[in-house]
């Protein structure tokens, strides 16, 4: 975990067990910046007026319910962490909860055991939430980096079915990205380099043997229009959703 600061908004009508929990909390967790509110009206307004990591709600409340405020809350920020924290839990509030989108659920409780668990249900939300929009904004930067070469790219599943291609793909071979998608990646390769490719591949799969050097290689393309066309091409490995994933990165050396 970082020593980045934490900020909570505290939703409960209870200002005595809010207060309570505020003391507990900073002593569990240094990093947490706690504000409390006694509705969600109110709390609402702070959210819209502050940045919040986390939001941590009481269920029930006079004049709304937790379940309630967590559907404000997601019809603005549905990504942001909530967690409901509640004094008399049910398995129908629970239900519930999840179906609106809460982040945890969670029972209040007494003694030091329950506070440094919500503290950790805390943290352990904010960090999964902070590592989700780092990677997406990852994702967002390759993207447009990847759309925007002049290098064609193609990722491939462990099949050699195509998942991606760039734009630059269709100068290169003369096939738009979409009609790439899905096809096999022997699409783009003569005839006598079919067999090669899938033998090279299952060896990869079975043993992590590499054929040659993946940094660069010289090999030929098969042009749409029949051509064979001269390629400097890169490979790497990595993972998406759980599944293995190989990305070739290529240009034309030359062009007749």
């Amino acid at each position: 975990m970082t020593n980045e600061s934490i900020d909570i908004l505290h939703v409960d009508d209870n200002t005595k067990f809010a207060n309570v929990t505020e003391t507990f909390l900073n002593e569990v967790d240094d990093r947490f910046r706690i504000h409390s509110e006694t509705d969600p009206t109110a709390g609402f307004e702070y959210l819209l007026a502050n940045d919040v990591d986390c939001v941590v709600s009481d269920q029930d409340m006079p004049g709304s319910t937790g379940i309630e405020f967590l559907e404000k809350v997601r019809e603005e920020y549905p990504d942001l962490p909530f967690i409901l924290y509640t004094g008399r839990g049910s398995e129908e509030v629970a239900s519930e909860a999840i179906r609106v989108g809460v982040t945890d659920y969670l029972q209040k409780g007494s003694g030091n055991d329950n506070y440094e668990l919500l503290a950790n249900r805390v943290a352990n939300a904010v960090e999964q939430a902070r590592t989700r929009r780092e990677a997406e904004r990852t994702r967002t930067q390759m993207r447009a980096i990847v759309e925007n070469t002049n290098d064609a790219v193609v990722i491939v599943d462990t099949t050699s079915t195509i998942q991606y291609a760039n734009p630059a793909v269709e100068s290169a071979v003369g096939y738009a990205p979409d009609e790439l998608v899905g096809e096999s990646l022997t699409l783009l390769m003569p005839t006598r380099l079919e067999k090669p490719h899938v033998q090279a591949l299952n060896r990869y799969l079975e043993t992590g043997e590499k054929s040659f050097d993946w940094e660069s290689v010289d090999l030929v393309a098969l042009h749409r229009d029949g051509r064979e066309v001269p390629i400097s091409i890169s490979f790497s490995e990595f993972e998406q959703a759980g599944e293995r994933r190989f990305i070739g990165v290529f240009s034309v050396t030359s062009s007749e």
